[in-house]
C-alpha cells in the first residue's frame, strides 16, 4: 500500500540559511517506559585480557543517505528537519551550540536518509524511496551508487550507514518531497551549490551528520570540474 507524501509548499524550498519550518511546542522529556521500534538500551558483560569489563550501548537499525545531485542547477539536494536529540544537546551545551546563518535551535542540514527497517528491500531500494519521500525526485534504483559505508558512534551504537551517490534533473521531480505526512515528518528542501561546497565544509558553526560531511568531501575529490 502505497504511503502518503507530506507536501509543503513550494516556498518551503527554502534557503540555505533559512528555515520556514516550526519549531518545538510544549515539548517534554521522559524516560522511556516499554519497548521501543527504534532502538534498545543494553549492557554487555565481557573479560578482555582476563579482566571483567561491561559496555552499556544501544541496539538499533542500520542506515542509508543519499547526496543528491542535481545536473541543471549544478547544486546538491540537502533537507533540514527538526532533530530533537540535537535541540537537547544544544540547549545543555552552549558552547558547541550551532551560531551563524544555520542557528536555528535543532534543525539541521542532512543527506536525504532513511533506517534499513523495510523488510523485503535492498539498500539501494530504500534510498531510492526515501529521496522520492524527502525531495520529491523519482530515481532508478540503477542510478543509486554506493559509495561507502562507515560505523555511526562505534562506542555507543555502531550500525552501518550506507552512503549513495545519485543525480537529478527536473524531469525528474514528481513531488514537492517533505517526508511522510503519516510518521509526522516535516522537511524543508535545500539546495548547496556545489562551487559553495568547499566553503560549507569549513564552516563550523552549522548543525550537520557526519556522513553528509564526508559525503561532500567525497564529491569534492570526484566531481571538482563541478566546484569550479
Amino acid at each position: 500500500q502505497a504511503r502518503s507524501l507530506a507536501r509543503p509548499s513550494t516556498a518551503q524550498r527554502a534557503a540555505l540559511g533559512t528555515t520556514n519550518l516550526p519549531g518545538p511546542e510544549e515539548l517534554t522529556v521522559e524516560a522511556i517506559d516499554g519497548p521501543s521500534k527504534y532502538l534498545k538500551p543494553l549492557r554487555v558483560r565481557f573479560k578482555q585480557g582476563g579482566k571483567p569489563r561491561a559496555w552499556d550501548l544501544v541496539e538499533s537499525h542500520d542506515a542509508v543517505c543519499v547526496l543528491v545531485y542535481h545536473r541543471q542547477k549544478d547544486a546538491i539536494v540537502l533537507v533540514r528537519q527538526f532533530r530533537p536529540a540535537v535541540y537537547l544537546r544544544d540547549q545543555k551545551e552552549k558552547e558547541t551550540a550551532p551560531t551563524g546563518d544555520n542557528a536555528s535551535p535543532g534543525f539541521t542540514l542532512e543527506l536525504p536518509a532513511g533506517l534499513v527497517d523495510k523488510k523485503g528491500k535492498s539498500r539501494p531500494q530504500i534510498a531510492a524511496e526515501e529521496v522520492l519521500e524527502e525531495t520529491g525526485f523519482k530515481v532508478d534504483v540503477k542510478d543509486v551508487h554506493l559509495v561507502n559505508r562507515y560505523r555511526a558512534s562505534v562506542g555507543l551504537i555502531g550500525t552501518v550507514h550506507d552512503v549513495y551517490y545519485t543525480e537529478v534533473n527536473d524531469d525528474m521531480q514528481v513531488g514537492e518531497g517533505g517526508g511522510l505526512e503519516e510518521d509526522g515528518e516535516r522537511i524543508e528542501v535545500v539546495y548547496l551549490n556545489s562551487r559553495d561546497v568547499k566553503k560549507f565544509l569549513a564552516d563550523s558553526r552549522k548543525s550537520v551528520p557526519a556522513g553528509l560531511l564526508y559525503a561532500l568531501q567525497w564529491f569534492a575529490m570526484e566531481h571538482p570540474h563541478a566546484l569550479k
